[in-house]
């Protein structure tokens, strides 16, 4: 677990408290389970029950499997869809997501290069 990111996370709620209200969860219990996880250096094996729910639906999103929007940003397909034009995998890598978060502009090492190298 990124904890630098999830202290971003928690320094900045709203990223939490959306993804929360996106899921349809209370999202004051959402930032309560980040602070205990914060507290206990991200071990997860401390969840129990709900607690692990809310951070299956919430916080792992956040941190883990984030969408790489591409080095041109996301673009629409024939049939109206957005996609990411990421050439690598689709993911926002854990070395470039507290990056990310800070820009608030989600790329990848590779996209990210090719973005700032006119690729």
């Amino acid at each position: 677990m990124n904890l630098e990111v999830l202290e971003f996370l928690l320094e900045n709620e709203n990223y939490i408290e959306e993804m929360a209200n996106s899921v349809g969860v209370d999202s004051n219990a959402s930032v309560g389970i980040a602070k205990l996880l914060k507290e206990n250096a991200g071990d997860l094996s401390i969840l129990k029950g709900k607690q692990t729910f809310h951070y299956e639906k919430v916080i792992k999103p956040l941190l883990e499997g984030v969408q790489c929007e591409g080095p041109i940003g996301m673009r629409e397909d024939d049939e109206g869809n957005w996609d990411t034009s990421c050439v690598n995998g689709g993911v926002v890598d854990d070395e470039s997501l507290y990056q990310s978060y800070l820009e608030e502009d989600f790329k990848c090492q590779i996209c990210r290069y090719d973005a700032e190298n006119g690729r």
